[in-house]
C-alpha cells in the first residue's frame, strides 16, 4: 500500500492534464442543465437595469479582451439582450485597444438572433438611433471625462466611421450625465476610475463585471453601495443569464451555464486531488519514519 502511494505521488503530470481535460471536455460535449440562485449582488445589478423606463441611454464600456471572454463576453451578449428587451439604448464603447473586435462580435450576435420561427428578435433596433458602438479611443480617464461633457465632442465618429453629430440618439442624450446607468465589463482596474471620473461626478449609478479574481478587489465597493450590483466571474454571469432568461431567448443552453459544469468538475478534482495526496504524503511520511527508527 505504501509502495502504491509512493507511485502515486510522483504520478506524471501529464496524467493529471490529461484528467482535467476531460473533466472539461465531457461536460461541455454532454451539457448538463445545472441550477443557479443569483446571489445579492447580482440581482441588483439586473434589477437597477431592468428597472430603467424604456428609451434610457446606458453606458456599456467594454473593457476586456480574448483571455476573460467566458466570464466577461457572456455577461455583455446577456446584458444587451436586456437592454434591447427592455428597449434601452445602449452606447458601447471601449477603453482597452484589443476590446473593439469583441464588442462587435457581441453586437452583431444580439442583433442576429432569431426567435423559435426563425425571425429575427430585434428587427427595428437601428445604429445611431437605437444603439451606438463608438469603438475604442484611448486616455481612459480623459475619455470618461470628456463624455461628461460631450459624447459627438469625444466621439466625432462611431466604429463604423459615422458621423455622430447627425446621429438621433445624441440629440437628447449630449453627456454622459444624460445617461441613467454605467456597466464597465472589466478584466483590468477600469472599474477605480469610471467611479470617481464618470459615476460620482455625473451622479450616474453603475454596476460592473469583473473576472472571479478581481471580485475581492472590488467587493468593498460593492459593500459601501458605490457600485449598485457586482457581477463576478463565469458563475456571475451564468446567474445574471439565469435572470435574464437566456435560455427561453436563445433556445440554448447559454454559455457561462454550460461552461460552469465544466468548471465545476475542474474544482472538484484539484481539491480532492490535494486532500489525497496530503493524505498519501502523510501517510508515506509516516511509514519512513517508522522504518528508521525500526532499522
Amino acid at each position: 500500500m505504501i509502495e502504491f502511494m509512493r507511485r502515486f505521488l510522483n504520478l506524471d503530470r501529464r496524467i493529471i492534464y490529461a484528467i482535467v481535460f476531460f473533466c472539461v471536455l465531457l461536460p461541455l460535449i454532454y451539457p448538463i442543465r445545472a441550477k443557479f440562485t443569483p446571489t445579492e449582488e447580482v440581482k441588483r445589478a439586473y434589477n437597477a437595469i431592468e428597472a430603467l423606463e424604456p428609451g434610457s441611454a446606458i453606458i456599456i464600456s467594454c473593457d476586456y479582451g480574448p483571455s476573460t471572454m467566458p466570464e466577461n463576453y457572456t455577461f455583455y451578449v446577456a446584458l444587451l439582450h436586456q437592454c434591447f428587451r427592455k428597449q434601452l439604448r445602449p452606447i458601447i464603447l471601449t477603453l482597452v485597444d484589443y476590446g473593439p473586435g469583441l464588442c462587435l462580435r457581441g453586437l452583431k450576435e444580439v442583433l442576429e438572433s432569431k426567435d423559435s420561427q426563425g425571425k429575427l428578435l430585434y428587427p427595428d433596433r437601428q445604429a445611431g438611433r437605437d444603439y451606438v458602438f463608438l469603438g475604442f479611443k484611448p486616455g481612459s480617464t480623459s475619455v470618461m471625462l470628456g463624455i461628461g461633457q460631450s459624447f459627438t465632442a469625444t466621439f466625432p465618429n462611431d466604429y463604423q466611421n459615422q458621423p455622430t453629430t447627425t446621429m438621433p440618439i445624441f440629440r437628447e442624450i449630449t453627456a454622459l450625465g444624460d445617461c441613467k446607468y454605467i456597466v464597465d465589463i472589466a478584466a483590468v482596474g477600469l472599474p477605480e476610475f469610471w467611479l470617481p471620473y464618470a459615476s460620482a461626478r455625473e451622479k450616474v449609478p453603475m454596476s460592473v463585471n469583473c473576472t472571479a479574481v478581481s471580485v475581492a478587489q472590488y467587493y468593498p465597493y460593492y459593500t459601501a453601495g458605490q457600485f449598485q450590483g457586482l457581477v463576478g466571474g463565469m458563475k456571475g454571469s451564468a446567474e445574471f443569464e439565469t435572470l435574464v432568461g437566456m435560455e427561453q431567448i436563445t433556445g440554448k443552453i447559454p454559455d457561462a451555464t454550460r461552461g460552469m459544469p465544466a468548471q465545476n468538475a475542474v474544482h472538484i478534482f484539484i481539491v480532492l486531488s490535494i486532500i489525497l495526496a496530503n493524505v498519501m504524503h502523510i501517510s508515506v511520511r509516516r511509514a519512513d519514519l517508522s522504518a528508521r527508527r525500526a532499522g
